[in-house]
């Protein structure tokens, strides 16, 4: 298994003091400012630097650099200060450029930030990085010296290769009620949206373990306004499944993002990987993340996306940011820096993050998290957080109809929890990010996922481990995430996948890298209701409501479950650390929609006192003595009508779904009416009741 550790652009050493403000002067001379990260892991770029400016400083370098001449192929090569200047030419730098390109509509914004005092400098490779990074720090107007991670150590957060879904690998499963909301015909193995629990070849699924997605669709299926920026491999950007859903550029219309990790404008999914035994792997994750956010639904073929909209319109739009690749690629640090200004300068208002670092140095040892938690948590003011910052602060900030007045920011939590235990990692556990653990198909921690009181919110991530047949007691796909794959007619793939025509395109994966995207797409699907009803909110705002809109899990964590050659022996360890519950589509919706949500289980009779919506039981408001379901249908009910005896009504709906309900009272001579949802779901826990 991969161990992969989610962090910013550096790899921290050393312990960390304040960034000065200003220089101190006088006899005792400058303060000297922080080196943040060492040289000596074999994991810092060589030949490059990135340094921080003082304010001061980094003004009259903005000044100065304006009056120098033109260079050839316009590259910028020194500051235009002398002190600065005279280590550069003594180095040979070959560049000196902010990282974050200079742009007058952005610069207010970046003066809050800070990411406009960021600068990188690029050297001869065989140079003394620990050298060149002592001399930079010592000279006055540098608040801050990093050594950049080489891109080579970014991975996805996926446990696992990619396995081409096959008749082989699955069991059939029986018709559910997904097949009667869309017509995709592999939506009813995507148990991730709607869960129909345990069937006569598996035991371990239950009912309701998905994000309610279906009911979700009642109220709405996406918005093209609504730009998911995927930073990650690159997405397949005219997969027959994504097509419809992925972004333009509108002054390019061929233009679906940017290739940062070779620096082109040509993303590469095309080139392979080869493996220690020789054979090929493909970049099929940014398009399996992808297809989780925004497949396209109800178009007659594949899977389903959470926010895909329907047949072939009216769904959220994917930005592929590419930072991972299988080609040698550019060379160039700050590559998910600049993924994240490519995002926020051209609309998209969710960054959706399945990657990280891997866990070890060069030499294979393992990197424990408490070191870089230690340098995080220190008054580190890193480049990858300022990005973040600026990200969550300015997305959205050229669109005054947004509903979302800058932007979320999305992280898979990890997938070492089986080996470090509840240990916080980052950036994931960095507070402004909204980070993500991994669930079963049987609402249990995934035997990989990361935990701890840093995780903010659960969805489903697959488990391989819990799809073993009762039958032939052989294991089989069905328990991971099913999504899109690449599908690329002019690739020669080796896996098997263009065997049979049926599920060509479509693959399965497991790992906090796709329950990241769950969360991502309820969010979009979220902002996209949200647009649709006119509201609007701030990133703090909507992350509440986000974070609140979940159903309670952890009274199933008990017990022992199977891993990747381990045995989590006491599941209770991941109680109150999985953040507060799953993710629920519908719950979010309504929540938007300012509906209250009465949950109520399938095939028992429950009955609910509605006297808290009408001034509580000292009120002297009287409920009509009939209440009118909008679809009882949804709820297995033939009549519309139900009875309220007093305050009260008793629910026995047979069937998983919702419907909305209209309650009538009387307060004097003025009559009041109240719309409910009521939404009937088979396994509830924690806080599956009242909303």
């Amino acid at each position: 298994m991969k161990r992969l550790l989610l962090i910013g652009c550096l790899f921290a050493a050393f312990a960390c003091t304040k960034e000065p403000a200003e220089l101190s002067g006088g006899d005792s001379g400058p303060t000297l400012p922080r080196i943040v990260g060492t040289p000596t892991s074999g994991l810092a770029l060589k030949g490059a630097i990135s340094i921080k400016l003082t304010p001061e400083m980094a003004q009259t370098v903005a000044t100065a650099q304006a009056q120098l001449p033109a260079t050839r192929g316009g590259a910028v090569t020194r500051s235009g200060v002398g002190t600065i200047d005279d280590l550069l030419n003594e180095i040979g730098a070959e560049h000196f450029e902010r990282i974050i390109t200079y742009n007058p509509e952005w610069e207010a914004i970046y003066d809050e930030t800070g990411i406009n005092r960021w600068y990188s400098v690029s050297f001869d490779e065989d140079a003394d990085l620990g050298q060149i990074g002592s001399r930079f720090a010592a000279l006055p107007g540098v608040a801050v010296v990093e050594y950049q991670i080489n891109p080579q150590y970014i991975r996805p957060m996926s446990v696992g290769p990619v396995i081409p879904a096959s008749g082989a690998n699955l069991h059939k499963t029986g018709e559910t009620r997904a097949a009667t909301t869309m017509n995709d015909p592999l939506l009813d193995y995507q148990w991730h949206f709607d869960n129909p629990g345990p069937d006569r070849y598996f035991d371990q699924p239950k009912a309701g373990a998905d994000i309610n997605l279906l009911d979700a669709w009642q109220l709405c299926t996406g918005s093209e306004d609504i730009i998911v920026a995927v930073i990650d491999e690159p997405v397949q950007t005219d997969h027959p499944d994504l097509k419809a859903n992925i972004w333009s550029n509108p002054k390019n219309s061929q233009e679906h993002g940017f290739n940062f990790w070779d620096n082109s404008s040509v993303l590469d999914w095309k080139t392979p990987a080869k493996e220690e035994d020789g054979t090929e792997s493909y970049a099929d994750h940014g398009t399996h993340v992808a297809g989780v956010i925004a497949a396209v639904n109800n178009n007659g073929r594949g899977v389903c996306g959470i926010a895909g909209g329907r047949s072939n319109q009216g769904g959220v739009k994917i930005m592929s940011c590419q930072i991972m690749g299988n080609s040698e690629g550019a060379q160039t640090g700050n590559k998910n820096i600049k993924a994240f200004e490519y995002a926020w300068t051209n609309g998209a208002i969710i960054a959706q993050n399945s990657w990280g670092y891997l866990l070890q140095d060069k030499d294979g040892n393992p990197i424990p998290p408490e070191q870089f938690e230690n340098e995080w948590n220190g008054q580190n003011f890193s480049a990858m957080r300022d990005a973040i910052d600026t990200f969550i602060r300015g997305a959205a900030a050229k669109n005054p109809d947004s509903p979302l007045q800058g932007g979320l920011v999305i992280f898979a939590a990890g997938n070492d929890g089986d080996v470090y235990g509840d240990a916080a990692i980052y950036p994931a556990a960095y507070s402004p990010i909204i980070a993500v653990g991994s669930m079963d198909w049987g609402f249990r921690p995934a035997y990989y996922t990361d935990y701890g009181s840093w995780v903010d919110i659960t969805a489903p991530g697959g488990d391989a481990y819990t799809a073993q047949s009762v039958i032939d007691k052989k294991y089989y796909t069905n328990g991971m995430v099913m999504s899109t794959i690449l599908c690329d007619d002019t690739m020669d793939y080796q896996d098997g996948r263009k065997d049979d025509d049926y599920w060509y395109g479509y693959g399965f994966m497991q790992g906090t890298s796709m329950a990241c995207p769950h969360v991502s797409g309820v969010a979009a699907l979220g902002l996209a209701y949200a647009a649709q009803n006119g509201k609007k909110y701030t990133p703090s705002e909507f992350k509440a409501l986000l974070l609140s809109s979940v159903y309670g899990i952890d009274d199933y964590f008990t017990g022992s479950k199977r891993g990747d050659g381990v045995i989590v022996p006491d599941l209770s360890v991941y109680k109150n650390k999985m953040g507060g519950g799953c993710i629920d589509a519908l719950k979010l919706l309504l929540a938007i929609k300012g509906t209250p949500a009465v949950y109520v289980k399938t095939g028992e009779a429950v009955t609910v006192d509605f006297s808290r919506y009408f001034g509580g039981d000292k009120s002297v408001v009287t409920l009509e003595s009939t209440a009118k379901l909008a679809s009882p249908g949804n709820l297995g009910l033939s009549s519309a009508s139900v009875s309220v005896v007093g305050t009260k009504i008793t629910f026995n709906c047979p069937k998983t779904g919702a419907s909305l309900l209209t309650v009538t009272a009387k307060a004097g001579d003025t009559t009041i009416e109240r719309e409910f949802a009521i939404v009937s779901r088979p396994n509830l826990a924690g806080n599956g009741g009242w909303l």
